[in-house]
């Protein structure tokens, strides 16, 4: 059997799981906290479909399909990114003094991501290098994103309640396999077929933990701690005492 009919038939095992996360997610109402990854199942959905009705009908190293693939993969980018900043929406808006210090470091970094993928597509004449870059540019930034909105949640007592714990855990598996597999597409040629395999078991293993997430009813939204002005500023106060208590030991070791 030839990798690129192996290929098929993963694609044909596992394709059904993109339906049934949109539907778990719909019937769940997930929008309600995270619209973004309604969004993104739904598109999901309709990007999966045209790629089948492609590879079935041109093959998956017909140019048809590349075209297909490359054309919808910066939707899917933009749709991750999306979630991303829904996830971090869902978890630090109600720590509205947390939030508003997250968002302007949400637009720089999508500012940064867009200028280093500039400085790519100048250096490179390939499209596919050039998303494949951004693609792991992003999928860096959701890591990074998720490792820190898993630090302030230790620090100041917030627990991620369903679903947000479970999708940002699919998220972030899934951006990690991203990450590995961009970089050795970036730099070393293998064929599409092996990737197309390892592409579609990574997803579903994460599409499996948004199920588990989703199977269950949505818990009711709880009012957070620091949801009011004044318990941010008195937090606020302390956190910059403590700076400038670390700053001033600092200067002082220096000095030595």
């Amino acid at each position: 059997m030839d990798i690129e009919r192996l290929s098929l038939i993963v694609s044909l095992l596992f394709g059904p799981v993109d339906f049934f996360v949109c539907a778990l997610a719909l019937v769940r109402k997930v929008w309600r906290i995270l619209p973004c990854f309604a969004i993104y199942a739904v598109a999901l959905v309709l990007v999966v479909t045209a790629r089948w009705i492609v590879l079935f009908h041109w093959g998956l190293r017909s140019g048809a399909y590349a075209l297909t693939f490359w054309m919808t993969e910066p939707l899917m980018i933009v749709a991750r990114a999306a979630v991303l900043a829904d996830i971090c929406r869902a978890v630090l808006r109600p720590y509205w003094g947390i939030w508003r210090l997250a968002k302007p470091l949400l637009m720089v970094t999508a500012t940064l991501l867009l200028m280093f993928a500039a400085v790519r597509m100048n250096q490179s004449a390939r499209m596919e290098s050039y998303i494949l870059f951004v693609e792991r540019e992003l999928e860096f930034a959701i890591v990074l994103s998720l490792l820190a909105i898993l630090v302030l949640s230790r620090y100041y007592g917030v627990s991620l309640e369903r679903p947000l714990a479970g999708i940002a855990l699919g998220i972030g598996f899934y951006a990690s396999y991203l990450i590995m597999a961009d970089t050795i597409k970036l730099y070393y040629p293998i064929p599409q077929g092996e990737f197309s395999i390892a592409h579609s078991i990574a997803y579903t293993m994460a599409e499996a933990i948004w199920i588990r997430t989703l199977w269950a009813p949505l818990p009711v939204p709880v009012q957070a701690r620091l949801s009011t002005a004044e318990s941010y500023e008195q937090n606020s106060l302390a956190v910059t005492e403590g700076m400038k208590e670390v700053n001033e030991r600092l200067a002082r070791l220096f000095k030595k």
